[in-house]
C-alpha cells in the first residue's frame, strides 16, 4: 500500500508543477517563467519531477547562465491539462 501513496504523493507533484507553469503561461503572455536552480535541482523527488515532464515533453527548460533556468509548458504540456481536465 505504502507504493501506491508513493505514486499518488509523485503524480500530485507533477500535476502541481504542470499546473503553475500552465497558469503561468497565460499570466506572462506564454513568457517562460525563471527559476533557481535550487527549484529545480534541489530536492530529490522535485529534480526527478521536472526531469519527467522535460522528457515527456511537456515542459522546456533552458539554462541562463547564473544557476537559473527559463522554464516553461510546451503545447503537449497545455493540451494534456485541458484534455484530461487534471495537471498531468
Amino acid at each position: 500500500m505504502e507504493r501506491m501513496g508513493q505514486f499518488n504523493r509523485r503524480r500530485g507533484l507533477r500535476r502541481e508543477i504542470l499546473g503553475r507553469l500552465y497558469d503561468s503561461w497565460f499570466e506572462r503572455g506564454g513568457e517562460p517563467t525563471i527559476m533557481g536552480g535550487d527549484e529545480i535541482n534541489g530536492e530529490n523527488e522535485k529534480k526527478l519531477a521536472y526531469r519527467y515532464l522535460a522528457e515527456k515533453g511537456l515542459l522546456r527548460m533552458s539554462p541562463v547562465g547564473d544557476g537559473s533556468f527559463e522554464v516553461s509548458i510546451t503545447v503537449q504540456g497545455i493540451d494534456r491539462i485541458e484534455m484530461t481536465g487534471d495537471n498531468e
